[in-house]
């Protein structure tokens, strides 16, 4: 199950993602953020999250599903960059826990939580 909803996406996205492809983008972002904070929302639910980590979280589900919309295909790209000409291209990534690539304002939203923190809880 998704952490944040086709509501909330309207709400703390920017709409980039069609709204046919939208259940199944936030149900893999949230799949990424599990990843990111190490099964902790997994092992305790939404609701076992305080308000302020929940709003963090949905924030940083619908960021990441923006993302991935964006950048999926360079993600599983084999090369960092390329350059043809007078062009130049090179991707960065933020990689968080599991390899997951992401950006900094989504690993700030989670850090914010200290869900992501590798302490034991």
């Amino acid at each position: 199950m998704a952490y944040a909803t086709v509501e909330e996406y309207a709400q703390y996205g920017d709409g980039s993602i069609p709204t046919e492809a939208l259940p199944a983008a936030l149900e893999r972002a949230s799949d990424q953020i599990d990843a990111l904070t190490y099964n902790r929302i997994a092992a305790r639910g939404m609701a076992g999250l305080t308000a302020f980590q929940r709003l963090k979280v949905v924030k940083a589900v619908c960021q990441q599903a923006e993302f991935y919309h964006a950048y999926g295909d360079y993600l599983t790209f084999p090369l960092s960059g390329y350059s043809a000409g007078s062009v130049s291209l090179s991707f960065k990534a933020i990689e968080g826990a599991g390899g997951i690539q992401t950006t900094e304002a989504v690993t700030s939203l989670l850090a914010s939580t200290g869900l992501t923190s590798r302490r034991l809880c």
